[in-house]
């Protein structure tokens, strides 16, 4: 599904501040696998997901998607295979709109835009069930501004927007750092049910070591621009969140 070809980051090459964010990096991501990223800051990890969404462009080496080559492709021509979920809820959302207008854009990521934004019964309907299977009480409220909720909320409303139109990958750039516990949980597990259910391909970075060993289904760390651990199913249950703090040491 997802293959990562040899990749390489380098930024101020051959100078006194060249920095080797990733160093011939390969990887391949099945269809519908649930990955987790973890390692220091600085790591490579977020570099990593910025090369697949389209954000910066690989120095070496090639991303590929459904047997198509996207790695020359800007950010906006990738949007038929990627959307993302980003660290911090206000980003990825259009805070003056309401609810239904901001899945309404959502729902049109690939195409064009029209004028009646929110005005079919039908799609509204449709966001009123989305939402309301949050249990955050907030499928009668979808003619308020989205700017107005909490930043557990939203987060939980972008990750829905993020699978609203066709997608075939998720990443997820530390999705729940700035959430208090309980929005966290909602929002890991809307992800494992998306995963699960629609067979989306997501790739999570997290600093939370519970939520590493709880969720998906494979596990790699990133240390130096290299890929330093790399467990799959099996060998990610039976580990510890002590072993996994030791690769940190």
């Amino acid at each position: 599904m997802l293959i990562i070809n040899h990749i390489s980051k380098i930024y101020n090459a051959g100078s006194d501040d060249e920095v080797r964010a990733l160093q011939d990096v390969s990887v391949e991501v099945k269809k519908g696998e649930f990955l987790v990223v973890v390692g220091t800051n600085g790591s490579g990890k977020s570099t990593l997901l910025n090369l697949i969404l389209g954000t910066i462009l690989p120095t070496t080496g090639s991303v590929s998607i459904d047997g198509k080559t996207i790695s020359h492709l800007p950010e906006y021509r990738r949007s038929p295979w990627v959307s993302m979920v980003f660290q911090n809820p206000a980003n990825g959302t259009a805070p003056d709109l309401s609810i239904v207008e901001n899945f309404r854009l959502a729902a049109l990521r690939t195409g064009k835009k029209g004028l009646g934004i929110g005005n079919n019964k039908k799609f509204r309907q449709l966001v009123k069930e989305k939402v309301a299977a949050l249990g955050m009480g907030l499928e009668n409220k979808i003619d308020q501004s989205i700017g107005s909720l909490s930043g557990g909320q939203r987060q939980a409303l972008t990750l829905l927007m993020g699978v609203m139109d066709k997608t075939s990958l998720l990443l997820m750039d530390e999705p729940t750092a700035a959430l208090d516990p309980k929005s966290a949980k909602v929002v890991m597990e809307l992800a494992e049910q998306i995963n699960k259910e629609m067979g989306i391909t997501i790739i999570l970075i997290t600093h939370s070591m519970k939520d590493a060993l709880q969720y998906g289904d494979r596990l790699i760390m990133f240390d130096a621009g290299k890929i330093a651990k790399d467990l799959n199913k099996d060998a990610k249950q039976s580990l510890t969140i002590t072993e996994l703090l030791e690769w940190f040491a």
